[in-house]
Formats: C-alpha cells, structure tokens, sequence
C-alpha cells in the first residue's frame, strides 16, 4: 500500500543574516547607539553567521546588557526555532531582565 503524500505549501528559503546585516540590526536598537561595544563570541558554519554575542560596555553599578543573535537551528552551543536577538539585561552578573526580536 503506498503512503499518501501530502500536499504541504512550498516554504520559502530563509534569508542568512550576513554579519554586516547583523551589526547594522543591533546598531539600530536603543541599547546599542552611540556606545561602546565588545564582541564577546562569533560562530559561523557553512551558511553563513548562526551565533553573535556583544555586551554594551560602560555601564554603571555592576550592570550590563547583552545582545545575542542566533540564527534558528540546532548547534553545539544551543538550539533555537526562531532567527533573533536577544536583549537581556544583567545587574552583578545575574540576568534581571530583557526581551527578544524575532527576525
């Protein structure tokens, strides 16, 4: 007996985020204008960029904030099922805080 095949709609291709698009992204967030930054961890595969850490230095009373963009999938630092940045805030090194932008 043969399987019936569904009929599913065509997905489209996910766009990769180049790294200069990522940068461009997190420049615009209230967070990030007009101060320093620190690259705190990169990964790329074949496709391209899945994973960007940065911390927003300068911040005063032991806090700091983190944006982190990871691309929808599984890797060996994690998995996600949707492409963002997550903006979280931290305060003596313990996360108080943030909120995520899906891509």
């Amino acid at each position: 007996m043969e399987k019936e095949k569904l009929n599913l709609p065509e997905t489209e291709s996910e766009h990769i985020l180049t790294v200069e698009e990522v940068f461009s992204m997190l420049h615009g967030l209230e967070e990030l204008k007009g101060k320093q930054y620190e690259e705190t961890f990169r990964r790329e595969d074949e496709k391209g960029l899945y994973m960007l850490e940065v911390v927003i230095l300068g911040e005063k009373g032991g806090k700091a904030i983190e944006l982190q963009y990871m691309r929808k999938g599984k890797y060996p630092e994690g998995q996600t099922l949707t492409t963002g940045i997550h903006v979280v805030y931290y305060e003596n090194n313990i996360p108080i805080g943030g909120y995520l932008i899906r891509l």
